[in-house]
This record gives structure tokens, sequence and C-alpha cells, in this order.
């Protein structure tokens, strides 16, 4: 794809043959006014793809982003990560040996 840049006043004047190529192409091509650029062209089904791609783009985003909240509190929940380190292990015990050796 490459940049094609015009003034206004070249599309005035050739503005069948520019959309000529943008159905036989998938360019866009910038206009300018006055040397700044005012507008973007492109080819009607290629904006729609790209409408529809914008909006597949934008629904992953919301799917990806969306975090669900835990449906247990939060340290049930981290417990829950580690519980096959925990099994067998009497946590009030531990916590209280942990207590105790902070103590000393």
């Amino acid at each position: 794809m490459s940049t094609k840049i015009m003034p206004i006043s070249h599309l005035r004047r050739e503005a069948s043959r520019i959309l000529e190529i943008l159905a036989h192409e998938e360019d866009a091509v910038y206009i300018t006014h006055y040397g700044r650029p005012v507008a973007v062209m492109v080819d009607y089904e290629h904006y729609e793809r790209l409408l529809a791609r914008l909006k597949e783009l934008t629904q992953r985003l919301q799917e990806t982003a969306s975090v669900q909240e835990p449906t247990t509190s939060y340290t049930t929940h981290l417990a829950g990560l580690h519980r096959d380190v925990w099994n067998g292990i009497d946590t009030d015990t531990y916590l209280q040996q942990e207590r105790d050796a902070w103590e000393d």
C-alpha cells in the first residue's frame, strides 16, 4: 500500500479518475488543503472492512479487559491457588509457630 497525497484542487479536477484508482487498489489517498492534510479517501468496501476489523478488535479487547470477580473471598481465592502445598497441614498451628519464631 503506497501513500498517495494530493491537493484538493487536484481532487476537484480528477475526481472520477481518483475514484477509479481507489476501486482497483487498496490505497488511501490523503487530501491536502494549503499543504495540510484534511481528509483521507479509501474505497467503500475497504472502509467497511476497516470498520468490521475495528469492531472485532474492540470486542476482543473488551473481552480480555473484563476481569471476573471471584465468587469467594480474596483470602479463600488465594488459599485455593496453593491448596496442594497446604494439604494436610494445620494452618493455625503453623501460623502460631511462625508468630512465636518472630517473637524470639
